[in-house]
């Protein structure tokens, strides 16, 4: 019998939430008149898309930012997502190696495609080549070092976080459970638990979305030419 995974199923339901989310904001900005003053979603919107923007320009240039930072919006809205869909009782995607190892290995080519049209055909073959020929080996475990600690870093984080969640839950019943008479409601989680999934949800979420996005930017404002 198909059985679907807790995993695959926080990515459709995160999904939707993004697509519906998307298309209730499409709308508003139809509506809004450049004239008035933002408010709301369309206030947040701006303010997100100006923050990103203006990170993607400084480290990369005009050309790149119009491609780059529409993904760069796309992939930190989904991590973010991603990372706090653990207050929605949802398994966090990110706490699934595959997950992470995909974003980063999009991020990597982006970083060759980018690197490819910097130097040229000749040029980027020949940066595999660097400084000697025999240094292509080490070349090659560059690019995968890049690759693995994209992605590790941003699975290890997540997942880290999440089992300190459940022992921290565990530790906290037990505690419970020495109280008489509500002993069985876990008194001492109810009134825990929240400051803790504001540190490991919502603002390390926030953090490691920040931090893939900083990191993916760096990599490829790396292989552009100087400004």
């Amino acid at each position: 019998m198909f059985e679907l995974q807790a995993t695959v199923l926080s990515i459709i339901i995160i999904t939707i939430l993004l697509i519906v989310f998307l298309v209730i904001l499409n709308g508003k900005l139809k509506k809004f008149d450049p004239m008035d003053e933002p408010k709301g979603l369309v206030l947040l919107a701006m303010v997100a898309t100006q923050m990103v923007d203006k990170n993607v320009r400084e480290k990369t240039n005009d050309k790149v930012a119009k491609y780059l930072t529409p993904y760069i919006m796309t992939v930190v809205m989904y991590i973010f997502m991603a990372n706090i869909s653990g207050l929605l009782s949802l398994e966090a995607p990110t706490s699934n190696y595959s997950v992470t190892l995909v974003l980063a290995a999009i991020t990597c080519v982006l970083i060759e495609v980018y690197s490819a049209k910097a130097r040229g055909a000749k040029g980027y073959i020949k940066s595999w080549f660097e400084p000697f020929a025999p240094f292509v080996v080490l070349n090659v475990f560059s690019r995968i070092s890049t690759l693995l600690s994209l992605s590790l870093r941003l699975f290890g984080n997540i997942l880290s976080g999440g089992i300190l969640m459940s022992v921290i839950y565990q530790m906290l019943s037990a505690i419970s459970s020495k109280i008489p008479v509500i002993g069985q409601l876990n008194i001492a989680g109810i009134l825990v638990a929240p400051v803790l999934h504001f540190y490991f949800d919502l603002f390390s979420g926030a953090m490691q979305a920040f931090i893939f996005m900083t990191l993916t930017i760096s990599f490829i404002g790396k292989e552009l030419p100087e400004k």
